[in-house]
């Protein structure tokens, strides 16, 4: 009792300019979230160019159409490139996929950047000479990966707390995307919605700092954004036909997210079942794309410039376009299933707008809407689709606003985006990169984990402020084990907990997901 009173009037009078330097410490902490996001910027614009550099070379080598023996040497170096990844990705496995999944992972404590220099520079490498070579994946993830890996950098060498680590993490994360699209206010939506998954006040405001950084240099040197010459119209509608037409679109995109979901399930329990060597897997996926680029190259790489184009000045043949769709939806699922470094948005996307255009043309031939609306109903229809497979409703529709700088789409998006969000859930659609995390945890090495240590940092306001170490109700099998404050560690007994305090959490490492955000909003206030 008397240590406990001596304690708290210890830190009578402190308070007040306690939390005035935590003002300034955060004022640091955001200074460092705009250098990461120059940094990112710096280093994920790049790697966009090297992807449009690349695949205009390949473009124009197709649309040549060279005699046949010059297609071997090229076939043969691709085929080489591709060996050179799946390599990397051997000797690196987190470099693999988009890089989403594992970007939480290292939020959430489940993974540690053992070489974050050597494997960003994998990533870099890796994603470019994957989409290169025709694969069917997005620059997003590795993107977004890039920025987090950034982000630990500037962890290590600002030498900044370990509950601060995760917001610098998450500010990468966010500027990597913002980079990728140049749309910062969906790149920070995406780091709450996918990646921190809770609104953390210091996270959001670190990710949107980051994130305006990168979207500004990604602008400066792509100052042309594509999507900006897609031409929209909205139908004159009164509002029940506006409203069938809008439940029509969600119950569609729902009915294909389940597809979707069902087949990528399928792909990915079928890619490891294949017993054959790596390079003989490389070279089947490598066929495929190398036969699509023969038809239609623009269908490589994403698909995202064969997607502009149908926007543009695209077919209004109904059956090629359901052929195409379907090529494009297999060919990026057996893509995404190989592992390689590549994420899925920017296919998701394209997948969508397709489907979209079907539909659209659909209701013309109806006599329900005009040729000039097709764009509308496209757009619509590529922030729905996105929402059924990776559940990131604001994320979407925002991102479908700020790359198009259309508003006429926006609140049809929110309906739709909606509609789509309530009718997955009841079809029990999980998000596609929750399915990915939650298959990387359950692998061997996650599972053998035993115990696991979480930083929080205690907030104005929150639940553990002014609260004993004692006091504090937490978890069954979670125990406070250190409280680092004023650059000390500190005995954790009959401690008052003040803000800027940072308190070590240890918990059984399997209940992490369960119990990050809860312990986390324990200390912070929404």
């Amino acid at each position: 009792m008397w240590e406990r009173l001596k304690n708290l009037k210890s830190l009578r009078g402190v308070r007040p300019w306690h939390i005035w330097k935590l003002k300034f410490v955060d004022a640091r902490l955001y200074f460092i979230s705009i250098f990461v996001g120059l940094l990112t910027g710096l280093v994920a614009v790049p790697y966009h160019y090297l992807l449009q550099y690349f695949f205009k070379i390949r473009r124009d080598f197709f649309d040549s159409e060279p005699r046949w023996y010059w297609y071997i040497p090229l076939f043969i170096l691709l085929w080489g490139i591709l060996n050179f990844v799946a390599w990397l990705v051997e000797k690196m496995p987190y470099i693999t996929g988009g890089g989403i999944p594992q970007t939480r992972g290292v939020i959430n404590g489940r993974i540690n950047y053992k070489h974050p220099f050597v494997e960003l520079i994998s990533k870099f490498t890796g994603g470019v000479l994957a989409l290169s070579s025709g694969l069917s994946l997005g620059r997003e993830g590795p993107s977004v990966q890039i920025g987090s890996y950034i982000g630990c950098l500037f962890a290590k060498w600002g030498n900044v707390l370990a509950g601060e680590r995760k917001q610098l993490l998450a500010a990468g994360a966010g500027a990597g995307l913002a980079a990728a699209f140049a749309a910062p206010l969906a790149s920070s939506l995406l780091v709450i919605e996918t990646i921190e998954r809770f609104d953390a006040p210091k996270t959001a405001i670190t990710t949107l700092l980051a994130g305006v950084v990168a979207g500004g240099v990604a602008s400066w040197l792509f100052p042309m954004n594509p999507y900006s010459l897609i031409d929209v119209v909205a139908p004159i509608l009164n509002f029940w036909e506006s409203a069938k037409l809008f439940v029509i679109l969600a119950l569609l995109i729902s009915f294909l997210g389940k597809i979707y979901a069902w087949l990528a399930l399928l792909f990915r329990r079928f890619y490891p079942m294949i017993k054959q060597p790596s390079y003989i897997k490389m070279f089947y996926l490598l066929c495929i794309a190398f036969s699509i680029s023969l038809y239609a190259v623009d269908l490589t790489g994403g698909g995202e410039e064969f997607l502009i184009n149908q926007c543009t000045d695209g077919s209004m043949v109904i059956k090629w376009l359901i052929l195409v769709m379907l090529i494009h939806l297999f060919f990026t699922l057996i893509s995404i299933s190989s592992g390689l470094p590549g994420g899925s948005f920017i296919p998701t996307l394209v997948t969508g707008g397709l489907f979209g255009r079907i539909i659209a043309l659909v209701l013309v031939n109806k006599g329900i809407i005009g040729v000039e609306n097709i764009n509308y109903v496209t757009l619509i229809c590529m922030s729905a689709f996105l929402v059924a497979v990776i559940r990131t409703p604001l994320t979407a529709i925002v991102l479908i606003t700020e790359i198009t700088g259309h508003f006429d789409v926006f609140y049809p998006s929110i309906v739709v985006g909606g509609l789509t969000y309530y009718i997955t859930e009841m079809l029990q659609i999980k998000p596609f990169n929750v399915s990915l995390y939650d298959e990387m945890i359950k692998t061997a090495p996650f599972q053998e984990q035993k115990r696991y240590t979480l930083s929080v940092e205690i907030m104005t306001g929150s639940y553990m402020d002014g609260k004993t170490v004692e006091a504090l109700q937490l978890p069954q099998d979670c125990k406070i084990i250190n409280v680092h404050r004023d650059r000390k560690d500190i005995d954790p007994t009959g401690v008052t907990l003040i803000p800027g305090d940072q308190v070590q959490i240890e918990m059984n490492a399997q209940d992490i997901e369960k119990l990050y955000e809860p312990l986390v909003s324990l200390a912070n206030i929404y």
